[in-house]
């Protein structure tokens, strides 16, 4: 019996070792067909999305940031003059999930082509985005996006959607917006414009009479810095104000806090996001339930969980990672807002 529970153990384990190296095998020799694959794809967009080049444009890129996204231009060149850029670009806010894209811009920065390198949008319906002269891409393809208003007709923007494909037409256009972004950065060599912080401080009945803007100071919680505003009149703290960042379900979003001066919360301000729409967007809205949970209150106070969990903060429905994210970003906020007070 002992040895036949041996020889079963020893036969289990050259089973597992010839799996594992069986697998390995398989694995080192379709690693290089898979991205020679992805090379030849990224090839044949560019070739579609660009004006005639003789350079390679895949040894000629530049990644640059935008919106917290890494997104990478490729320029195409001719006798050595760029003949266009060609933008690697994504947006998660697909019905689906991620939609990548190339858009290919011309030396004037006007739209030449744009073709979709992987989606998971609905067939019939969403998957539309890929189809030729479809008329998200007849509405950017030979223009400008400074001429036009980058929204879909539906929002009262220049863009027409897809049929029964609102989401999908959003996500196309807040993909060739980010491409725009990009192009502009490398092309033209223009600084992204950031969000103007004064444009999210408070506004009370008494306005400070200080500069907050150019009086932020930064307040270490642990291993996060947290950057903090105060507005001042006659010598008296008026509020205070905290900007927070948390992972959100697409990419990081960025809030500013502000409190009166005994914790409670006077406004929630979002900053930026990439939530998707009709879902965690709504943390824009000035009267979604997370806000209003908090607003009025101090969350020193506050059980900070959710109903469903016995709390007292209203999540958003169906976006439970970006309800959590909008909490943590409030208390983090909290805690950088005592620890300013505690120093002040």
């Amino acid at each position: 019996m002992e040895s036949t529970l041996k020889n079963m153990i020893l036969t289990l384990l050259i089973i597992t070792l010839v799996s594992a190296g069986a697998l390995s095998m398989v694995f080192s020799m379709t690693k290089d067909a898979i991205e020679q694959s992805k090379s030849a794809k990224t090839l044949e967009a560019l070739e579609g999305v660009l004006l005639p080049f003789d350079n390679n444009p895949a040894t000629d890129t530049v990644t640059v940031e935008v919106n917290s996204l890494p997104i990478k231009v490729y320029t195409g060149r001719k006798g050595g003059a760029p003949v266009g850029y060609a933008v690697e670009t994504i947006t998660r806010k697909g019905y689906s999930g991620d939609i990548r894209m190339m858009v290919g811009f011309d030396a004037a920065g006007d739209i030449y082509n744009i073709e979709i390198l992987e989606h998971s949008e609905t067939p019939g319906l969403g998957s539309k985005i890929a189809d030729d002269n479809n008329p998200v891409l007849v509405s950017f393809k030979g223009r400008n996006p400074a001429d036009l208003v980058m929204k879909v007709t539906k929002d009262g923007g220049d863009i027409d959607v897809i049929t029964a494909s609102t989401i999908s037409s959003r996500a196309y256009t807040d993909a060739v917006e980010r491409a725009y972004t990009a192009y502009r950065t490398v092309a033209l060599g223009e600084e992204q414009a950031a969000p103007d912080i004064n444009d999210y401080l408070p506004v009370t009945e008494q306005m400070p009479d200080n500069s907050p803007a150019d009086e932020a100071e930064v307040v270490a919680v642990g291993s996060k810095n947290y950057r903090v505003y105060h507005g001042v009149r006659d010598g008296e703290l008026l509020w205070v104000a905290v900007e927070s960042v948390s992972e959100g379900y697409n990419a990081l979003i960025r809030m500013l806090v502000s409190f009166y001066p005994d914790g409670t919360v006077f406004d929630i301000s979002v900053i930026e996001h990439m939530e998707s729409e009709d879902y965690g967007a709504v943390i824009e809205d000035s009267d979604n339930p997370l806000r209003a949970s908090f607003v009025g209150r101090n969350p020193g106070d506050m059980k900070l969980l959710f109903r469903y969990e016995g709390g007292e903060v209203d999540g958003i429905s169906g976006s439970s990672i970006t309800s959590q994210a909008y909490m943590d970003a409030v208390q983090g906020a909290y805690k950088a807002f005592g620890e300013y007070m505690s120093n002040r």
